[in-house]
């Protein structure tokens, strides 16, 4: 018996040896809003599979019944991150109970896995005021709407409204052809952190909301934040940018 269980033991030991691991987050993490996390765990053998391997990560498992040798297996797990600001993911755990179910055995990979979060975006529970956002310059950003000139001429999906269908045009070619309109998205405007109501984390979360709000509508959108001031913009890198602000600002 003492035989058996010390053979058990050097193979489930050995299970966990030659193992590869990486993980790879999202730009993009919201305080306690899970999120996605991708996940590698290679085989660094010629011979011999592993079996039995459950991979433990900041509070989440994901299982790998045989991993065979000199092969990556690649899997997803959803982390929920409970504080704002940079942090980093230092360890992870493999475990198994191969093999046999005497013993569960574990290894520790050391990561060094550095993150942001984001505030968790609220929506503000008061009417805005004008001096929440202001308003600047004069330039306005159009897109595609249901409203306003025509922007182009599109083939008919049947998601766009019967009132524009381009009659004329459709009648000397074989398909539907709508007008595609553009709307107004209005001026740029800055959110002034100091002006929303409520607490730091509070109005933090207020102003993630109104930065994706706000430019997933086509509004430039910049921020005061404390003394520093970010112009308005539309682009993903200055979302990211601005919400990072948010992320990194001094606590209550």
């Amino acid at each position: 018996m003492l035989g058996f269980m010390a053979v058990s033991g050097i193979f489930g030991l050995r299970n966990l040896q030659e193992l590869d691991f990486s993980v790879r987050l999202p730009d993009e993490i919201y305080c306690d809003i899970p999120a996605q996390l991708t996940i590698k765990l290679g085989s660094k053998r010629r011979l011999l599979p592993h079996y039995l391997l459950t991979l433990r990560l900041y509070g989440a498992e994901v299982d790998f019944p045989i991993l065979r040798p000199g092969t990556v297996k690649e899997a997803t797990v959803l982390v929920t991150f409970h504080k704002r600001g940079r942090g980093s993911i230092t360890k992870a755990a493999v475990i198994s109970p191969f093999p046999v179910n005497f013993f569960v055995r574990s290894n520790l990979f050391h990561l060094n896995a550095p993150y942001l979060v984001f505030p968790k975006p609220v929506p503000l529970h008061h009417r805005l005021a004008d001096k929440d956002l202001k308003e600047t310059g004069t330039t306005s950003q159009s897109r595609k709407g249901g409203s306003g000139e025509t922007e182009s001429i599109g083939v008919y999906t049947e998601a766009e409204p019967l009132k524009q269908i381009h009659w004329k045009l459709s009648a000397r070619h074989d398909e539907l052809l709508v007008k595609e309109m553009a709307t107004e998205s209005g001026k740029p405007v800055i959110i002034d952190l100091d002006m929303l109501h409520g607490g730091v984390e509070a109005r933090l979360c207020n102003a993630a909301h109104l930065i994706n709000s706000l430019i997933a509508e086509g509004k430039a959108v910049g921020l005061k934040i404390g003394e520093k001031i970010f112009t308005p913009g539309v682009s993903r890198s200055h979302r990211l940018k601005i919400l990072g602000e948010l992320a990194n600002y001094a606590a209550d």
